[in-house]
């Protein structure tokens, strides 16, 4: 079985419900997570993860803390990400992750590592970046207007679905509405901010915190 755990962003991490979720399901008191924090610009963003992750229960829980392309080439990376069991991507910039990632070894093993069944998880940034097609950057309001979203390749970790996050409390309806006229194939998922959309096989859809998907 596949996973995504795609958050729609803020989640709460003084009742981390959705972050609970990820570490269940990721293993419990035996999961071992690695985190990419690239799509933030704060420099203790994936350390301050695995904390949090820690302290829910994880076995183990590791940032992968590199900031350039040369650098994900790094054999320990890869062996890092063959071994967890849960991946978390953090918040930040969407664009960040593919364009430090993209097309190198690394990326091959994410996607490798989501179809032998590690769960994958990512907040914000974190969720828009899973697809193939990602919403790089837009604009919000209710109604789709052309040119009011500019679309880039995400992971590709599935090309059937597209993610908008801080859904409502951006009012981004109007911008993935936008995304789903020009890429008519996909499925659009809006996810509100503190909720998490679990996403199993492609095929269904969970929710889990206190917002809407």
């Amino acid at each position: 079985m596949t996973t995504l755990i795609p958050i729609g962003g803020n989640e709460n991490h003084k009742k981390p419900v959705v972050l609970q979720e990820f570490v269940r399901r990721a293993g419990g008191e035996k999961a071992e997570i690695v985190i990419f924090p690239q799509p933030s610009v704060l420099r203790n963003t994936g350390r301050d993860y695995a904390a949090i992750f820690l302290e829910l229960g994880a076995h183990s829980a590791h940032s992968l803390e590199f900031r350039s392309r040369s650098e994900s080439f790094d054999d320990s990376l890869l062996r890092a990400v063959q071994s967890a069991s849960g991946i978390f991507i953090s918040g930040g910039t969407q664009m960040r992750l593919p364009s430090v990632i993209g097309g190198t070894p690394l990326e091959t093993v994410i996607l490798e590592a989501y179809r032998r069944g590690v769960i994958i998880s990512g907040t914000s940034a974190g969720a828009a970046v899973m697809p193939k097609v990602m919403i790089a950057y837009g604009k919000g309001g209710a109604t789709p207007r052309e040119g009011m979203a500019q679309f880039a390749p995400g992971l590709g970790l599935t090309e059937k679905i597209v993610f908008d996050q801080h859904f409502r409390q951006r009012d981004r309806l109007g911008r993935l509405l936008y995304l789903i006229a020009a890429h008519p194939g996909l499925l659009g998922v809006g996810i509100d901010e503190n909720t998490a959309a679990i996403v199993e096989d492609e095929s269904s859809i969970t929710v889990a915190g206190t917002g809407a998907v």
